[in-house]
């Protein structure tokens, strides 16, 4: 009777956990779920803004490389956009897309169609790029930043911090970026001194510029280079 007593509790034992061992082991994972989803989600959010980065850096060599062969850049409109033409020269795989704000649509918007004839770019025809991210070309006329026409990249308190006037402006836009976001992206590019102090306030000073955020989202403007 004994040996058979022993028996069922060991078949008890070796059935499975008990209600009070898997609540134990829920209440674990919950606890660690607690810790480590959002730093994971945090990773992924900072990785996007690092990528975004890396890629307005990487637009600057291939406009310096049109500017070398071809002199100058032109400006854009509402339809047109630098990226669509320096994709049609060769000088870029694709179209100016980043992981944060909002995403290219499907199928895209066509933009203007970009022809030279003698010495010259037009853009024509296309649809407007206004809410698509975006590289543009705008000539400064020395206001304080706003859509791409003027930086103040060494601080609004300097004693010059504008852009030359007539100068052609060449800027990445990233459209309807959250203000935690467009903030990240700022102090990854400018730094602490030159960026906004949270996630609500607008940023005038520096490469990256964006005006308050309106329901938590901002279109961000990037300085790449200047003409």
């Amino acid at each position: 009777m004994k040996n058979t007593s022993r028996l069922m509790v060991s078949m008890r034992r070796q059935s499975g956990f008990s209600l009070v061992e898997m609540i134990g082991v829920l209440a674990i994972i919950a606890i660690l779920a607690v810790i480590i989803v959002p730093k994971v989600f945090s990773t992924i959010a900072s990785a996007r803004i690092t990528s975004a980065a890396s890629s307005v850096g990487a637009i600057k060599s291939s406009i310096t490389e049109f500017a070398g062969k071809y002199g100058t850049v032109p400006t854009t409109v509402a339809n047109s956009r630098i990226d669509d033409l320096l994709f049609a020269d060769g000088l870029m795989e694709g179209r100016f897309t980043v992981k944060i704000g909002t995403q290219p649509s499907t199928p895209p918007i066509l933009g203007a169609t970009w022809t030279r004839a003698n010495g010259a770019w037009t853009a024509a025809g296309g649809a407007s790029q206004a809410t698509q991210s975006r590289v543009i070309c705008l000539t400064s006329n020395q206001n304080p930043p706003a859509g791409g026409l003027n930086y103040y990249l060494a601080g609004s308190t300097a004693p010059s911090p504008n852009l030359p006037a007539g100068s052609r402006v060449i800027s990445a836009v990233i459209v309807n970026c959250t203000g935690a976001e467009a903030r990240e992206l700022s102090l990854k590019i400018d730094g602490e001194n030159f960026s906004a102090a949270d996630n609500v306030t607008a940023d005038t000073n520096g490469k990256v510029v964006y005006a308050t955020p309106a329901n938590g989202l901002a279109t961000v403007y990037i300085y790449i280079t200047h003409q």
